[in-house]
């Protein structure tokens, strides 16, 4: 009965463990952003000084890789504000 009940806790904590770590929303941007295919994360911060002046910029681009991303305007807010902080 130990060796059950001690299984199950332990597949619980496993299946359960990826849902607890998550990567921040601008980690999602760095994939893209790293300065070869789009501008890099420092040239965004040097550019634009605010969250709101980030997401503006970012709805503006008429890049087509840039699509599903302005879809996602809470997306947006929350990744531009991890970058310029």
């Amino acid at each position: 009965m130990k060796k059950t009940l001690l299984a199950m806790t332990a597949l619980a904590f496993v299946s359960l463990m990826p849902s607890i770590s998550f990567a921040g929303a601008a980690d999602t941007c760095k994939g893209c952003h790293n300065g070869s295919v789009a501008p890099a994360v420092d040239a965004l911060k040097s550019k634009f000084k605010t969250a709101d002046a980030l997401v503006a910029g970012a709805k503006a681009s008429q890049n087509p890789m840039m699509k599903p991303m302005q879809a996602d305007e809470a997306k947006l807010k929350a990744a531009a504000e991890e970058i310029v902080k």
